[in-house]
């Protein structure tokens, strides 16, 4: 979440970048690409630090936390709402601590975020009884909520229009590269907790001491960020208190509306579709195939390596064709893939479908963040940020929840093939808005450079 570089403001009359023509710069900065990516701030450096360590812990939380629910004899039902608590905390926490962000900054956003995080994952990887469970789930969002919200200003206040779309774009391939590590690292910790504990892989001591591991990350996490010192840009909030009061403040809650909600839609009905699959597919994998836990950890592992590298080539891309459109080109080749993946049962072509189809639908992410900040005033990116979290939190969770709910009335097959032909009708309409409201219909003007 980030905003534009040098030309037209709202009254200008001057076309942005990415609504249609690129600039000349951009189009050179492809060549000097390695360049950009030396020029990061320190700030910078030390945020893709705490993105390592939370990558880590998410790679192996996403592993491993639905076999360690069903470890205590768990419903598929509890397990569905287990991913969506969350998603649900941070919808109703959002928006407050969007505003708290834009008051306080980021970076104190970002150790908020932390602490709770490494506090939830530990309370879920200590508890078995549901309530306790659902609660620290819970705090997890809480977590969520500050880190998610407080990552793209951060990244904003700390970089500069040169090597901006660069830096989103490492911020989010040091977290899928960490996930490839994670992945395949984490594949092996059930088995090796299994061998010190001389109790199986699949039973909850091994699994619970894997969990403890990712929640120890989420510590590690904090202290990079503890570490960052003033922003270099001093008209951006900084993360250090005492910030001035902005004119989108003064002005009211949002000040470009429609702006955001064209922003928001696509975002929610692609979480929507995600959030009945994405949370599930070490599930799907497992009983359509009956592979083990470590050939799933290097399933896994693949995919993000291979979103790793595409979203470090995606700068490539924007330079190329100007953001949006750069975005709309990864969106639409991973359909394909997405069907493979959903309705073939051929497990190599199911394997390199996840692959493609997660390096393509998530490499655009990190440049639809930074196009969608570089259209905010700097004092609403927070709110704006938080709007982003609540909307894909919705579709997340209510996708999760449905999903569980779904296959246990139909059962495994039929649930998942409903599942992913909806997640494909889902991620179809969210291409076709964005190209009608950035592309076809693009809104005059966007924020002050900052």
């Amino acid at each position: 979440m980030t905003p534009p570089l040098g030309g037209g403001g709202p009254e200008s009359g001057r076309p942005t970048r990415d609504g249609g023509g690129r600039s000349r710069a951009e189009y050179n900065g492809a060549v000097r690409l390695l360049d950009r990516f030396s020029g990061f701030s320190r700030n910078a450096r030390l945020l893709l630090a705490t993105s390592f360590c939370v990558g880590l812990s998410m790679a192996v939380t996403m592993l491993y936390l639905n076999f360690y629910l069903q470890s205590l004899g768990l419903t598929q039902q509890f397990i569905g709402m287990a991913n969506a608590v969350p998603q649900a905390i941070l919808v109703i926490v959002g928006l407050p601590a969007g505003r708290l962000i834009d008051r306080y900054g980021p970076r104190l956003g970002l150790l908020a975020g932390m602490a709770a995080a490494g506090l939830g994952a530990l309370g879920v990887a200590l508890s078995s009884s549901p309530g306790m469970l659902l609660a620290f789930a819970g705090l997890q969002g809480v977590g969520a909520a500050f880190g998610f919200i407080s990552g793209a200003p951060f990244l904003m206040a700390n970089s500069g229009e040169r090597e901006r779309v660069a830096l989103f774009s490492a911020y989010a391939a040091v977290q899928t590269g960490t996930a490839f590590l994670g992945s395949l690292a984490g594949g092996r910790l059930p088995g090796l907790f299994g061998l010190l504990l001389d109790t199986p892989a699949e039973s909850v001591a091994p699994l619970r001491a894997t969990m403890l591991a990712a929640a120890l990350l989420w510590a590690l996490a904090a202290v990079p960020i503890a570490l960052t010192r003033r922003s270099p840009h001093s008209g951006e909030h900084d993360g250090h208190a005492g910030a001035a009061v902005t004119e989108s403040r003064r002005a009211g809650f949002i000040s470009r509306p429609e702006l955001v909600m064209r922003l928001l839609l696509p975002i929610f009905l692609i979480s929507l579709g995600a959030g009945q699959t994405i949370p599930f597919l070490n599930l799907y994998i497992s009983g359509k195939f009956g592979i083990g836990f470590g050939s799933i950890g290097l399933f896994f592992a693949l995919g993000a390596l291979g979103t790793t590298v595409a979203t470090l080539a995606q700068p490539v891309l924007a330079a190329r064709f100007g953001k949006i459109q750069s975005v709309l080109i990864v969106q639409i080749a991973s359909i394909p893939f997405l069907v493979i993946l959903g309705f073939v049962p051929v497990f190599w072509l199911v394997a390199l479908s996840f692959i493609v189809r997660n390096a393509l639908m998530n490499m655009g992410n990190p440049v639809f963040q930074a196009f969608a900040q570089e259209q905010i005033p700097a004092g609403e990116r927070a709110t704006y940020s938080s709007l982003s979290a609540i909307f894909w939190s919705l579709g997340w969770a209510g996708g999760s929840v449905f999903s569980g709910w779904w296959r246990a009335q139909v059962g495994f097959e039929l649930g998942f093939a409903t599942l992913f032909g909806s997640m494909t009708f889902f991620y179809l309409v969210a291409i076709g808005l964005t190209y009608l409201f950035f592309v076809q219909r693009p809104l005059p003007g966007r924020a002050t450079p900052p």
